[in-house]
């Protein structure tokens, strides 16, 4: 299965994503999407950065602080290869 982490938002705003394949089953990804799910209310702050969980077509606004310990490295690696995404 593959997952993309899509950051928004930032003093200089611009939209980044990283992809990874992982190993998890869909009773995990659930369970993480319903742990680290934040609301879809649109930026609280001005310049506020936001990150989305995208998988099997979904997107889900998440709430980076709220990753359980056994995902971190995962999420952590991504957000590490953020690329920005160019607008043609």
């Amino acid at each position: 299965m593959e997952i993309t982490l899509i950051r928004t938002g930032g003093i200089i705003p611009m939209l980044k994503k990283a992809t990874k394949e992982i190993e998890w089953n869909e009773k995990e990804m659930d369970e993480l999407i319903n742990a680290i799910r934040a609301d879809d209310n649109p930026g609280k702050m001005r310049d506020n950065t936001q990150y989305q969980l995208k998988y099997n077509g979904k997107t889900f606004s998440i709430d980076f602080e709220k990753i359980p310990k056994k995902y971190k490295k995962t999420f952590e690696s991504l957000k590490e290869n953020l690329q920005i995404v160019k607008h043609s």
